[in-house]
């Protein structure tokens, strides 16, 4: 699914823990996954897949 110039496109996938998720990518090859149960942004890549969210392991 296109969504222009901001996403180009989108899948639905599984999340982590069995909820549902959306992938986000831009044309630049830049990521964001939002899950679908309360639309968290849980992951946030640039274009070189580095992870730009800081997220405590505790």
């Amino acid at each position: 699914m296109s969504m222009g110039r901001y996403a180009a496109s989108t899948d639905p996938e599984a999340g982590r823990d069995g909820d549902g998720a959306v992938l986000l990518r831009s044309p630049s090859g830049a990521t964001a996954r939002v899950s679908l149960h309360g639309g968290q942004v849980v992951s946030w890549k640039n274009d070189r897949g580095d992870e730009l969210l800081f997220t405590s392991s505790k």
